[in-house]
This record gives C-alpha cells, sequence and structure tokens, in this order.
C-alpha cells in the first residue's frame, strides 16, 4: 500500500457501523494473532478504513450484513470528506425515506456516497432494504459487483463479451455475477479457496472483506483510479470523436475532434496530460482515432486529464419521458433510459449547452441519444416542443398571419417573435388576446424549437409592475437600501426602495446587493411600491448571427438571424455604432442581409457591429426582369451557360462598388454576382451596368462626409446610396448648401444619372 489515498482523505477516521465502536492508529487485535488476514485488518484499521468491535477485538469470521458491505465498499472510492457531507445533505430524503432510522443514522452518510458514485442504485437500495434485506447477511458474488462498481470498472465489465473463470464451482456462479468476479479475480482481488472454489452463494466475513477491500483500494493506487464526482466538480471541460491525432512541439499531442452538436474542434494535448481508459490510468498511446474522448480543462483552459470513453452510439427515438438528469426513449419498439449529468452535451433548438437547457415543460418529441462505450450520456438531441422565455413587450404589429411581437429580455436584448393565428394568449392567467395596450407589460413566451421566432403560446401579466434600464447607484447595509435605475431610452436616473427581502441576481446568478455591478442592465419588479427583484446582466452583451434585413429609417431596424430565432436591434443613424466588415472600419450602408454579424449592445444601444462578407456563388447577366405584386422576379444566364430563376425578396441587398442600390432598378443584361444559400438570394452585387438619366425625391438617412456619399429612403421605403462627390448643393429658395448641412430626415431631390443602378447626383436641393 503506497499510502496516497490516505494522504488524499488526510487521514481520516471514518465514523461508521455502530459494532465498531473502537479506532486507533496504532491497532492490534487480540482475535486477530495468527490470522490469515491479521495484516491486512490492522493496516486498514490503522489507517481508519475499519474499526474493531471492542478495543481488543475485531471478529474477523462474523458474516457482514449487506448493508455493511456495500458501505465498505464506499471507501475505496476516495471521496473526500468535504464531499461526503455535500453529498450526504443531498441524499438525505432519499436514504431517510429508503432505510430505517436505525440504519441511516450511522450508515446514511457512506450509503449516500454509494448512491452517488454508483455503487448501488435508488432503485436497487429500495429491493435491499426490502424485507430486512439491509441486515442481512450478503453473498460473495453479490458483493463481487458492489465492489468492481467502488472500484469505477462496472463498465469494463459490461464491455465484455467473455469472461472464462476458472474456479472449480465456476458454474455455480450466476451468470449476471460472472463478469464481476471475472474482473476482481483477473486483478488479484479475489482468489479461490484451497480447493480452488469461488463459493459464490457463501456469506461474506469480515476479515474477507477487509483484504478484499485492500486489495482494491492498493490497484486503484496503482492505476491512478478514483471517482470522478459530476455534481460536485466545477472545471471547465470539451468532448467529441477524434478524428486525428498527430504529434505536436514538445511531446504534445494534437487532437482533432468532431461532434454532431458541437461541431469540429482541434485540443492540444501537453506531455504531462494524464489519460484515463476504462478509468484506469494509460498514456497518450491510447488515444485513437473514433474513440469519444473528454478533456477536463484547469483553470487557465489547459488540458490536465483525457477520460476515453470508448466509440459513441447513437439511439434515436420518441421521448416518452424527461427530467432534468433523465430522459427515457422507445426506440425500435424498446424503451432506454439514459441518466444525463454535467458531462453530457445537451442540443435544444439551436442551443447548446448543459442539462440545464432541458425544459420539463418544453414537450420534446423526439431525440437522440449519444452513448459512449462506458454506459455514460455524452450527448443528447432533444427535438420539437418549445422553450420558455420572459421579458417586456416592446411593440406589437399586427399581420396577416398573425402578430409580430418585440420582447425586451431581461438582458436587454430584444427577440422578434410572430404568434399565429390561433395561437394561445392568456392575461392574468385568463383566456385573452394582445393589444397594443399590453406594451410594457410583462410577458411568457413559449417559443418553437422547430419554427425559429414562433410562438405557442403568450402569458401577459398586467398587474406586476416592471422596469428596464441602467443601474446607476444603489445603497446597501441602510435600514431601506435603494436603487436608482436610467430606464431605457432615458439618461436621467429615479431612484427607487428596495425591499428588504428583495432577490437580486447578475448574470443569472444569486449575489448579495453589494455586489451588483453598476452601468449593468436591469430589470427590476415592484410590489406594494418597492423593488423585490433585481435580474442584472453585463452592460455589454453580444449577439451573434446572420443578417435577415435592414429596414432603413428612424429609427433603421437591424434583423439578425441566431441560432433560437430573430433579434432585433434600433440602430440610431444620427448616433451610429462603430462598424467593422471583413475587419476593416467600414460604415452602415455597406452592411449586407446574409453577412454574418456580431452586434455588441451596450446599455441598450448598439455600440459596434462586426460582419463577415459572404461570397458570391453566382455570377451572370440578367436575362428577363419581371416586377408584379408579388415581388422581383429575375433570370440569370450563369457563366457555366445555365439559366435559372430567382426570387428578390424585399430584405435583399442590392449594391455596386459598395453602395446600396433600389431592386427594382434591375435591368435586362446588368452583369451580376449573386449570393444564393439554401435556394434564396441573400444578395446582388452588380458588377457592370449600362447608364440613364433621372431624377428622384427621397429622405435623407445618414450622410458620409467622408467618403461624399449619403444614403436616402425612396418613395416606395427602398434605400439607396447616392455618389455626392461632384454635386452642387442649394435650398428650395435657391441659397447655398452642402453635405455637412443636411440631417437625417432632411427631404431632398436629385438630379444626375444611374450609373446602371446605381445613381450619381450632379445637383442636391434640400426641400
Amino acid at each position: 500500500m503506497k499510502g496516497k489515498r490516505w494522504l488524499a482523505r488526510g487521514l481520516v477516521l471514518l465514523l461508521v457501523l455502530p459494532m465498531l465502536t473502537v479506532s486507533a492508529w496504532a491497532v492490534s487485535f487480540s482475535d486477530m494473532v495468527g490470522h490469515w488476514a491479521r495484516e491486512d485488518v490492522e493496516y486498514l484499521a490503522g489507517n481508519g478504513v475499519v474499526n474493531g468491535t471492542s478495543d481488543t477485538t475485531f471478529a474477523p469470521d462474523r458474516a457482514m450484513t449487506a448493508c455493511e458491505a456495500v458501505i465498505f465498499c464506499s471507501r475505496a472510492t476516495g471521496v473526500s470528506d468535504a464531499d461526503k457531507a455535500k453529498i450526504a445533505e443531498d441524499w438525505k430524503d432519499t436514504i431517510d425515506e429508503i432505510m430505517p432510522e436505525s440504519l441511516s443514522s450511522w450508515a446514511g452518510t457512506e450509503m449516500a456516497v454509494c448512491l452517488e458514485t454508483g455503487i448501488i442504485s435508488e432503485a436497487e437500495l429500495r429491493v435491499l432494504a426490502q424485507n430486512d434485506g439491509l441486515i442481512k447477511t450478503i453473498s460473495r458474488q453479490e458483493l463481487a459487483m458492489y465492489l468492481v462498481r467502488a472500484m469505477q470498472l462496472e463498465p469494463l465489465a459490461k464491455s465484455l463479451s467473455s469472461y472464462p473463470l476458472s474456479f472449480a464451482d465456476a458454474a455455480s456462479i450466476s451468470t449476471a455475477r460472472q463478469p464481476y468476479v471475472y474482473i476482481l479475480n483477473s486483478y488479484g482481488i479475489v482468489e479461490g479457496d484451497q480447493s480452488n472454489r469461488f463459493l459464490p452463494d457463501r456469506s461474506l466475513t469480515r476479515a474477507e472483506m477487509a483484504v478484499m477491500l485492500r486489495r482494491a483500494i492498493d490497484f486503484m493506487d496503482d492505476r491512478g483510479i478514483y471517482a470522478e464526482l459530476p455534481a460536485y466538480t466545477d472545471y471547465d471541460w470539451t468532448g467529441g470523436v477524434i478524428s486525428a491525432v498527430t504529434t505536436g512541439e514538445n511531446g504534445s499531442v494534437v487532437l482533432a475532434l468532431s461532434s454532431d452538436l458541437t461541431g469540429a474542434a482541434t485540443v492540444t494535448l501537453p506531455s504531462t496530460v494524464r489519460v484515463y481508459e476504462n478509468n484506469m490510468l494509460t498514456d497518450t498511446s491510447a488515444l485513437r482515432a473514433g474513440q469519444y474522448v473528454r478533456v477536463n480543462l484547469d483553470s487557465k483552459g489547459d488540458p490536465q486529464t483525457v477520460r476515453l470513453g470508448g466509440s459513441l452510439t447513437a439511439v434515436s427515438g420518441t421521448v416518452t419521458a424527461v427530467t432534468q438528469d433523465r430522459v427515457t426513449l422507445v426506440s425500435g419498439g424498446t424503451a432506454s433510459s439514459f441518466d444525463a449529468d454535467r458531462f453530457t452535451r445537451v442540443k435544444v433548438g439551436g442551443r447548446t449547452g448543459g442539462p440545464e437547457l432541458i425544459d420539463l415543460q418544453a414537450g420534446y418529441t423526439e431525440a437522440v441519444c449519444y452513448v459512449d462505450a462506458m454506459g455514460h450520456l455524452a450527448g443528447l438531441q432533444l427535438s420539437g416542443g418549445s422553450r420558455a422565455e420572459t421579458g417586456i413587450l416592446v411593440s406589437i404589429v399586427e399581420a396577416a398571419d398573425g402578430q409580430n411581437l418585440q420582447v425586451a429580455s431581461f438582458n436587454g436584448q430584444t427577440q422578434q417573435y410572430t404568434l399565429p393565428v390561433g395561437g394561445t394568449v392568456t392575461v392574468n392567467g385568463v383566456a385573452g388576446s394582445l393589444s397594443a395596450a399590453n406594451v410594457g407589460d410583462c410577458v411568457s413566451v413559449r417559443v418553437s424549437n422547430e419554427t425559429p421566432g414562433q410562438l405557442v403560446s403568450v402569458a401577459v401579466d398586467t398587474v406586476t409592475e416592471y422596469l428596464q434600464g441602467v443601474v446607476r447607484n444603489y445603497t446597501y447595509a441602510k435600514d431601506v437600501n435603494t436603487i436608482t435605475i436610467s430606464k431605457t431610452g432615458t439618461s436621467s436616473g429615479t431612484t427607487y426602495d428596495i425591499s428588504g427581502d428583495a432577490t437580486v441576481r447578475y448574470n443569472g446568478e444569486e449575489i448579495a446587493l453589494r455586489n451588483l455591478e453598476k452601468n449593468s442592465y436591469a430589470t427590476v419588479r415592484f410590489y406594494g411600491g418597492k423593488v423585490v427583484e433585481i435580474d442584472a446582466w453585463p452592460g455589454s452583451v453580444s449577439t451573434g448571427g446572420v443578417i435577415e434585413s435592414i429596414t432603413y429609417g428612424v429609427p433603421t431596424t437591424l434583423t439578425v438571424r441566431t441560432t433560437t430565432g430573430l433579434a432585433t436591434f434600433e440602430i440610431d443613424l444620427s448616433n451610429l455604432p462603430t462598424v467593422y466588415r471583413d475587419d476593416k472600419v467600414s460604415s452602415i450602408d455597406k452592411l449586407r442581409t446574409g453577412d454574418s454579424i456580431v452586434v455588441t449592445v451596450r446599455y441598450n444601444q448598439v455600440s459596434s457591429l462586426e460582419a463577415t462578407s459572404q461570397s458570391a456563388n453566382v455570377t451572370g447577366t440578367i436575362t428577363r426582369v419581371l416586377q408584379d405584386t408579388s415581388g422581383l422576379t429575375i433570370d440569370v444566364q450563369q457563366d457555366d451557360g445555365a439559366t435559372a430563376t430567382y426570387t428578390v425578396g424585399t430584405n435583399v441587398s442590392v449594391t455596386q462598388d459598395g453602395s446600396i442600390l433600389s431592386a427594382y432598378s434591375l435591368k435586362i443584361n446588368d452583369r451580376v454576382a449573386l449570393v444564393v444559400s439554401g435556394g434564396e438570394v441573400t444578395s446582388i452585387e452588380v458588377l457592370d451596368a449600362s447608364a440613364s438619366s433621372s431624377q428622384i425625391r427621397a429622405t435623407v438617412l445618414v450622410t458620409n462626409t467622408r467618403e461624399k456619399t449619403m444614403m436616402v429612403q425612396l418613395s416606395d421605403g427602398t434605400a439607396i446610396t447616392v455618389d455626392v462627390s461632384d454635386a452642387l448643393f442649394i435650398t428650395s429658395g435657391g441659397g447655398s448648401s452642402s453635405l455637412s448641412k443636411l440631417e437625417s430626415g432632411d427631404r431632398v431631390e436629385l438630379y444626375g444619372q444611374y450609373a446602371g443602378a446605381g445613381f450619381a447626383a450632379a445637383l442636391v436641393i434640400k426641400l
């Protein structure tokens, strides 16, 4: 015995078993003199693992009860005292329900460890507790199963396809227990008697248990085995199936990982990384393509340990039951249940995270469970159903197919939803309808996981008062604490009293009021005129996605399609955010539908836009332009000779030389480059077009004195960019003007010519 486990435990005495009352650090038992198990018993007793039945006796030949044997197994797991206390508290209600007080009073803590580490399941404990089974003796073959589980080797036992046993009475060992006995025999934990018999049904003595326990602990120390507790760890991790293994610098190993849920990733393992296979310490030579791995990271994000899980098996089926930590589905007529923990990657409705994403009210219909060879649920994809979102109703617009809603989430991000005709609406718990009068009310919505942005139901709370804005200041540790909030859209702050039992959260975590960050964005709830809940988030929030549309006006609305639906952002053209496109400083008129974008909102105002353009995947010449009540349709003869027809939606960006054009200015023989995704046109660039004269009236949106351009909005709502580098500026009265004197909202008349679809103004008249 190398003593590592004792040091890890801090040499803590395990106080269990009422009949084991005496402990000592240097122990000698009178009834162990000359006994074959003396060395092991006294060694374990000296380290506080087992106790005597009195100051001087151990009773080595006394038969152990099932309860005693099972909790003896918990001592092999290496669980710390701190974790034991947490585990005991978490399992207390279950233990008290299943076990009689006469047992739970002294065995409850270690039995909780057995449940948490998988030595025994809750269902098995319930069965064992029936008819006084816990205080009856236990057979050697039953103990074999519990001890293998304690050693974290059950996945290995279950993976065996053959397990030849050399015991003379091997045929007497039950088929279900043979793999466990084989594991223990193979690793020298159990041996046959003088006649090479295992004696599977014979009861287990205290001496036999002590010897097996010491051998198990020795083996676990040699192989680096310990019980990993998902619920009681907090380190970050990443996982996936190994697609390639290469050698890096300084003895490092580079893993290329793939995942159906999270995509591809690359992880570089330092030479010091610890690798576990079948829960036993090995080395990087065990890393092979096709295996699922979980890489645990330290506080700096560097790989610390790697756990191999073997190949993944995907089990698909219809969901029949879901809890926060278990999913049950029927696949091929067979029902299967899988347990989820924090090492399970979960994907629901385009969002990826942990089991916290599982919504018990969602009504999921289908699931794909990715199970590794260790029996662990590595990944879970849930389909169908809906998810819950809560926020403040910002606007409601009636539409032919229902109602379009904008809802400000508690973190300040505005989401766009559609409530279809027939969608369920309740107002204060009673069936009702939505109207403009509900703007400013709190709404709880259920969003379809299959149709982004589509609502299944809306619940409106018109009674409770809410306020959203920026936290400017607060007081604490006073008789009456206060908070000062600048309401969204205002700069001045108002101070409110805080209730003494108010709940304060920051970034989703409950905190003390004194730890609330100033200038964070908050949604506060009132009751009786006082603040009773503060839900605060960082003042700066970033959202990534693809530009769905840009509706120019005052204000201008940017709609972004995210993984969970549509997010909308209002942009003040008189106070423009910083704009980057393809890592270069740009301007808002250069943004295109189809661009990938990251929108950063600071204190509920868009502060920056970082866009990445898509490359054109279709080029050719327009051969037909058809305009009707349904919109615009163009035929394009592609460079490869094929002709395709495209519908140009109202949200499609049309540009030339970086300037925005009207889609209705597209003409036959215009040479164009299109970005087409999923059969839909997301943007059009006019590469070459003919010229024609024109006169237009428009409203100024944005002026750009540096590039000598301005964006204007035509009477049909289309926004175009006008080149005014050679233009003369005058007022309608004949006075002089200039580009710098024009402001958003000014009406202008432009004289010039189209260069293809782009407009170059020679004269600009401010009306």
